[in-house]
Order: C-alpha cells, then sequence, then structure tokens
C-alpha cells in the first residue's frame, strides 16, 4: 500500500502486492497489541490514582458478598445495628441521618444484601485464595476495564478485516486508544468503587457476547459453538447490571432475525432450530438462576433489592417516579450537551454538576430528582458525531464498495451490524434518559456500542471519499482532531471530577499538577 504521510490513511494497494499485504496483515496486530498495552499503562495510572503500585480501596462491597457465597449465605455477614432495626421506617433518610450505617445495601428482613449484580462476586471468589493482601473492587474495575479493550480492540480489528481493509494501521492504531481512553472509563478507573465494578463487568461481557456473536453469524455457515458462548457471556452481562436486559435482547432479536434470514435460504430448519438454542438456552439459564437469586432473597424472582436499599434519596417514596418522560429534556441536556469550565490551572477543563433541571425551569421535576458532575458526549467526546454517517447511509441507501472482492457479498451483514450497534446504543442510553439520577457512569450501558458505530462511521466517511483525495485529507485531518480531542477532554475532566479521591490519596502529585498555570 501507498500512503500519504499528511493524513496516515493507506491508499487501496494495486492487485499482485502480497508484500504489502503481507506487511500490513503483520503491523495491525503489533500495533494493536502495543495499543492495548499502551492503554492499560494509562489505566494504572489512573486506578491508582499515580501512586503506581498502590490501589487505594473506596468500597469492598464485592468482597463481602463474595465472603458470604464462600459461608453459604446471600446475605452480607455485617449486621444491621439495633439502631437501624429499631427505626419506624429505616428507609427515610431522614430517620437514618444521625445514625452510622453502610450505604447503598439493601435491608430486609434484618439482614443486608448487595442489590447489585452478583455475577463479580464471583470472580472475587476465585481472586480472594490467590491474593497476598485485601483487594476491594478497584481491582474488578481494572479487570474489567482491561477486558472491555480487549474485546473492543478485537471488534475493531474484526471491522477492519471484513469491511475497512483500506485503512491504514495507524488509524487503528488511534482508534484503540480512543476506545481504551475516552469518557467514561477515566472517570470510572479514578473513581473504582462497587458501581463502576458492576458497570464494567456487565460491559466486559455485553462486549464479549457481541463478539462472539457477530464472529458467529458472519460467515458462510453460522457457528452453534460460538452462538453458546455469546448467549453464556449475555446472560453474565445481565448477572452484572440488569439493565443491560434492554440492548442486549434487542441484540438477541437481532440475531434471530439473521438466522431466520440465513437457513429460510437453505431450509435448513432443523439448524435453525439447534442454533437458536444454541444462543438462548444458555441466556435462559442464566435468567432463571438470577431469579432464584432474587427469589431466595426476596422471595421475588423480579426484586433485585432495590426496592429495599438505603440510598441517599427516598427512593421507596418515589418508587412510581424513578422513571418517566419529565426527565427526558433535562437528563438529555446533562448527557449530551452540558459543558466543562475553564479553569486556569490543572487539568484546565472542570467538570460541573449537570444544569439540565435549570435550563428546564418551567418543568415540574419530583424532589426526588439529582443531577451529579457530568459532561455532555457531544462536547466531552465529539468523534462520536461520526456515529451518524452509518445510520444516514441506511436511511439514504448510500452504498459504495470497498474496491474488495465479495464485497456485495458483506453488505448486508454490514447493515445488520449498524442496526445492532445503534439499537444497542439506543435501548442502553433510553432508559437513563428517563431516570431520575444523573451520573456519568450510567453512560457507560451505551457508550461502548457508539464508540464502536462511530469508528466504523469514520471509516466509512473515507471509504466515501477515496475518490476524492483533496476532500479525504481534510476530512480525515478533521477526524483525528476529533479523536484527540475526545481523549483529551475525556481524561482532563475525569481528573478534574474526582480531584478529591487525588487530593486525598495522592496530594503530592497534585499539588505538583496544580502547580502548571493554564496555556
Amino acid at each position: 500500500m501507498k500512503q500519504d504521510p499528511s493524513i496516515g490513511i493507506m491508499t487501496p494497494p494495486l492487485k499482485g502486492t502480497p508484500v504489502s499485504k503481507h506487511l500490513n496483515s503483520l503491523s495491525i496486530p503489533i500495533l494493536a497489541i502495543f495499543g492495548v498495552l499502551l492503554v492499560m499503562i494509562v489505566y494504572i495510572w489512573f486506578i491508582s490514582l499515580g501512586l503506581w503500585t498502590q490501589w487505594p480501596g473506596i468500597t469492598g462491597d464485592y468482597v463481602q458478598l463474595a465472603a458470604a457465597f464462600q459461608h453459604g449465605s446471600l446475605s452480607l455477614d455485617v449486621k444491621p445495628s439495633p439502631a437501624i432495626l429499631g427505626l419506624r421506617n429505616p428507609y427515610d433518610p431522614g430517620e437514618r441521618r444521625n445514625l452510622r450505617y453502610p450505604k447503598d445495601l439493601s435491608l430486609y428482613k434484618g439482614k443486608y444484601y448487595l442489590y447489585f449484580g452478583p455475577v463479580p462476586a464471583l470472580f472475587m471468589l476465585i481472586a480472594r485464595p490467590i491474593s497476598s493482601g485485601p483487594i476491594g473492587d478497584q481491582y474488578l474495575v481494572f479487570v474489567f476495564a482491561a477486558g472491555i479493550l480487549i474485546f473492543q480492540s478485537l471488534l475493531i480489528m474484526n471491522l477492519w478485516k471484513r469491511y475497512f481493509r483500506n485503512i491504514s494501521f495507524w488509524v487503528i492504531l488511534l482508534c484503540i486508544l480512543f476506545c481504551g481512553l475516552t469518557s467514561p472509563i477515566p472517570w470510572m478507573l479514578t473513581d473504582a468503587r462497587v458501581y463502576e465494578a458492576a458497570s464494567t463487568c456487565g460491559q466486559f461481557f455485553f462486549l464479549a457476547g457481541l463478539y462472539f456473536g457477530i464472529t458467529a453469524l458472519d460467515r458462510p455457515s453460522i457457528s452453534t459453538s460460538r452462538l453458546v458462548i455469546s448467549g453464556a457471556a449475555w446472560a453474565l452481562a445481565i448477572g452484572s447490571r440488569l439493565t443491560l436486559i434492554a440492548p442486549i435482547g434487542f441484540v438477541v432479536l437481532m440475531a434471530a432475525f439473521w438466522m431466520i434470514r440465513a437457513y429460510s435460504r437453505t431450509k435448513s430448519y432443523s439448524r435453525l432450530v439447534l442454533s437458536f438454542l444454541g444462543l438462548c438456552l444458555p441466556l435462559g439459564l442464566g435468567l432463571g438462576m438470577l431469579g432464584w437469586y432474587n427469589w431466595a432473597r426476596f422471595n421475588s424472582i423480579f426484586e433485585t433489592g432495590f426496592s429495599y436499599q438505603l440510598a441517599g434519596p427516598f427512593i421507596q417514596k418515589y418508587s412510581r417516579v424513578l422513571f418517566s418522560p419529565v426527565y427526558l429534556l433535562p437528563n438529555l441536556y446533562d448527557y449530551l450537551v452540558m459543558r466543562p469550565t475553564l479553569s486556569t490551572v490543572f487539568p484546565f477543563l472542570q467538570a460541573a454538576s449537570g444544569q439540565g433541571a435549570g435550563k428546564f425551569s418551567t418543568i415540574n421535576l419530583p424532589p426526588i430528582y439529582h443531577e451529579g458532575t457530568i459532561t455532555g458526549i457531544l462536547l466531552n467526546t465529539p468523534f462520536v458525531l461520526f456515529a451518524g454517517l452509518p445510520i444516514l447511509s441506511l436511511l439514504s441507501g448510500t452504498r459504495r464498495t470497498t474496491g474488495q472482492a465479495g464485497s456485495d457479498e458483506k453488505a448486508p451483514f454490514r447493515k445488520w451490524l449498524i442496526v445492532s450497534l445503534t439499537g444497542s446504543f439506543l435501548f442502553g442510553f433510553i432508559p437513563i434518559a428517563a431516570f431520575f439520577f444523573v451520573e456519568i457512569r450510567y453512560l457507560f450501558d451505551s457508550m461502548p456500542s457508539l464508540l464502536l458505530l462511530s469508528i466504523m462511521g469514520f471509516w466509512q466517511g473515507h471509504e466515501f471519499l477515496s475518490h476524492r483525495p483533496a476532500l479525504g485529507r481534510i476530512y480525515t485531518a478533521a477526524g483525528i482532531v476529533l479523536l484527540a480531542v475526545s481523549i483529551l477532554v475525556g481524561i482532563l475532566c475525569a481528573i478534574s471530577a474526582n480531584a478529591a479521591q487525588f487530593q486525598q490519596f495522592n496530594p503530592v502529585l497534585w499539588n505538583q499538577l496544580t502547580r502548571f498555570p493554564s496555556p
């Protein structure tokens, strides 16, 4: 391949150039591994708050749940105090105001439970016997964040291999760095608690299921064994983060559609049933086990403990308005366009509490409504604007081939992939847009799908402009700028939002960083 040094994009090689293809096939995996390792080093800096060898712990809830499992119990070993049990209504934050108690646990019939999904605790069961010291939820966050990065990289490589061979390996490396370092993952690593452990675990298994599902379906003969792995991974995702049931349900329906499409042509209905069962049986088994877990604790297969949690807000009083269309406008403002403020000291960008309620002050919001520290996606991660290109191409019916043999045969699955990523993003985002509590970590239920769709759109735009070199160079340069801005803004806002952790655990580093004046 020939490379334009000003933009780093490969032009299509002439036919009969095996040396270029061989070099590219070697360069891609090597640079991908390099990118993953580089991002993991950054992850260690974030998770350790710059201490490197010491990883400060904020919560240890999953350690407690793993200990309970080890003792044959579903409730935590810690016992509620008589003062808590003696309250008329312990779920009322006003009555608990002057008492000490573990926050965000569920209290039911005199016992404490964890309302988060149990799957991360199973990994703690494995880690506890081999650990030389105390371990907290921050280790789970790191491990699952690293796993997410690996599966994102595998999906990026798969997209390149199947549809975008003309994209330079340097751009692929930048896209891996983008997926690994953009918001909200730096925020979650810097504030690694039980909430982030549940979210990262859920997204890890969601992406694992997506990878094995895509590689099972996008082949001449659908792989039932890969569908089994995909279904099991999605079951574990729901067992970590229940809200993922919506995007996973959508992708399962998309997978069923593709299987019906593929097997109806050959009238292989027995293989269709086998493939469908391979995907759905492990998923159904996982849901059944989760239902049993809920029943054994709360006598209801649908109750996770959320209704019994000792939360900051009085969620039991406002249970009917936890999800409501009334939150849509202020939440969309916060999640999409809430801007950071400029500062004269490091990190120069300050993330602030959401302002959606103030922007739509005419809306009568319930007293329970809360806006946390957040920066809108379009300002925090402007590269996601490219996600609109694949969607527009579907709506307009535009199709450009990649110049590869068999590109017409690949077009239907490429469309399937665009719809699946778009749907998984929307079904992950819409619930949080209608939720009473605004937090950056909730975006993680949908952001990985959006990031992959953005990369696909960026590459698709380059493909569309392949016959217009001048516009192609401008387009690519703009894309790389937006990619770099997304990484930089995401990192700086994550540091500012979690400045308290740096000041508490690494004050020396924080004092050194804040000496730098604004450029």
